[in-house]
């Protein structure tokens, strides 16, 4: 593939972590702007930083750096310390600039820059200072399994024998080795990783340890769960708190959970189904999720468990591990505590593959609840929300009669999509976009970079609301172009300006679309420069 065929690649896609779009027509601060976006952009990962490319991903082209282009690599080495290589691209008449960003070179390092910003990250368009939550993410990226530490004055007699046998059961269950039954207690902490010549760590303390120890030793390590009546109200009807090791509560606290569970029930045709407010499995993955990522450092916070009719919330006191965030969170796993977690896989309570969070986002999604978020994180804290009332139940019908009728299987990744566009309109996978319109299941709004999408008549006429439909699609493309032609035969000339003010909803490149459509048809012509000109309706239409 050629670097030209490569760009128009680019194109297709979204603005996003790795991807950065600017007009620069004439000039890009050397000092200022190229600087602080090559740092920001290797903070984040690495990616493409392309001058000459406007907001809807067209090609204007750029004068910026013409014929000095070949120094900035160098010039970039000494005020971020990373080596950038540029490119510079031809399409046609126009010219492109490429920066190809690596990610940031070393481990709990941010990059610098020496432009407006010391630490540079991206906010939407622009560029802010990066904030704690974030830099602190990176400079933890090299501390220490928190969890695989000494804990000086716990014994082989301090911990839990219900706790042990908890775990034990699991083990053996898992691994299919009933010899494990007939380990001694020194020899079964030992295989597991909670004891080495150094002594016992923290992971036996959060795990097996017995309450007294852990009141003396980690008094931090705690879980409170509180139920409200109402999600808005500010005291709570009912509290419980636990101070014990992990394996001994694990079952407990899902019972407390699920006494207070509630039922929704739906019609499915001459079927009664029900959908209860707190799905085990999304339950019990959150509860692990926060066990093995908090920071147990933080000794005056426990992880707090907020139920209600309306949401289930779990608050893990510190920030997001390395390298994750709300929007990558399903792509990307990392385990803070790793000698926790790889002792909870021997249990088969938790994958190392990071499957937690999509079985949490998939259930939720699958139950016509919408999308769990994170509202309320923090550099101190992480606050998973997954709501508790089905928000829209003919959703998943109509996925499940589609399924049915096209005879298809829809991964979790697709059914993620499919929620982003009944609730957004936004898809952000080109393959998922071309296999949903060919099955019907989804709908495209516009023709430019600013499209929208919604799910498909078929959807709404399911559900007995065609007329929201008809809402969401607006008018048709022939019925925009006929208001255009109806305003010019009303008034002698039509500027950009209140053709814009006629169809709010659209992005100036699908109004752009429509008038050259017009033009091509004969019907509006275009008189004066390309600025101040304005748009008359041809002889033959008048």
């Amino acid at each position: 593939m050629t670097t030209v065929e490569q760009l128009k690649q680019w194109l297709l896609k979204p603005e996003g972590l790795n991807l950065e779009f600017k007009e620069a027509k004439n000039q890009f601060s050397r000092d200022k702007d190229l600087p602080d976006y090559c740092a920001a952009l290797a903070n984040e990962g690495g990616g493409k930083l392309i001058l000459g490319v406007n907001n809807a991903g067209q090609i204007i082209g750029t004068r910026s750096y013409l014929g000095t282009y070949n120094k900035l690599s160098q010039e970039l080495m000494q005020k971020t310390g990373i080596r950038v290589d540029v490119e510079e691209v031809w399409e046609g008449t126009n010219r492109v600039l490429i920066f190809h960003i690596p990610p940031r070179p070393y481990i709990g390092r941010a990059v610098k820059s020496t432009g407006r910003y010391r630490y540079p990250m991206r906010a939407g368009e622009s560029l802010v200072e990066m904030d704690e939550q974030t830099l602190r993410g990176i400079l933890n990226e090299g501390e220490p399994d928190f969890s695989e530490q000494k804990v000086s004055g716990l014994e082989i007699t301090d911990l839990d024998n219900e706790a042990i046998q908890n775990f034990l059961a699991r083990w053996i269950q898992k691994s299919q080795r009933k010899e494990y039954g007939q380990f001694t207690t020194d020899k079964l902490m030992r295989a597991v990783g909670c004891l080495s010549d150094k002594g016992l760590n923290y992971a036996t303390l959060i795990l097996f340890g017995q309450k007294e120890k852990i009141d003396e030793l980690l008094p931090g390590d705690e879980i409170i769960f509180e139920w409200r009546h109402n999600q808005s109200q500010t005291t709570h009807d009912f509290r419980i708190a636990w101070r014990e090791p992990f394996f001994k509560i694990y079952d407990e606290i899902w019972k407390v959970i699920n006494a207070r569970n509630i039922r929704f029930p739906f019609q499915d045709g001459l079927f009664q189904r029900e959908v209860l407010a707190f799905n085990e499995k999304a339950v019990r993955e959150a509860l692990l999720n926060a066990v093995a990522h908090r920071d147990y450092r933080i000794q005056g916070r426990s992880i707090y468990i907020k139920a209600s009719p309306q949401e289930f919330s779990i608050e893990s006191p510190g920030s997001f591990p390395q390298g994750i965030t709300p929007e990558n969170i399903l792509e990307k796993s990392y385990w803070r505590n790793r000698r926790i977690a790889e002792i909870l896989e021997k249990a088969e309570l938790v994958e190392r593959a990071g499957q937690g969070m999509n079985d949490i986002f998939e259930s939720t999604i699958r139950e016509g609840k919408g999308i769990p978020n994170f509202r309320g994180s923090d550099a101190y804290s992480v606050v998973l929300r997954i709501p508790a009332q089905v928000k829209d139940k003919n959703f998943i019908l109509f996925l499940e009669k589609a399924a049915r009728e096209k005879q298809i299987l829809l991964s979790f990744e697709e059914i993620y999509e499919l929620e982003k566009i009944r609730e957004n309109g936004v898809i952000s996978n080109a393959e998922f976009r071309v296999k949903f319109m060919g099955l019907g299941i989804i709908e495209q709004v516009g023709r430019t970079r600013g499209a929208k999408y919604i799910l498909s008549r078929g959807y709404y006429k399911h559900i007995g609301k065609s007329g929201v439909h008809t809402r969401l699609a607006g008018l048709t493309r022939e019925a925009k172009k006929e208001l255009i032609l109806k305003h010019l035969q009303n008034k002698p000339k039509g500027v950009f300006s209140e053709f814009a003010d006629a169809f709010p909803g659209l992005k100036r490149g699908d109004i752009s679309n429509l008038l050259e459509e017009l033009k091509k048809e004969g019907k509006i012509r275009h008189l004066g420069s390309r600025r101040g000109g304005y748009w008359v309706i041809s002889d033959g239409c008048k």
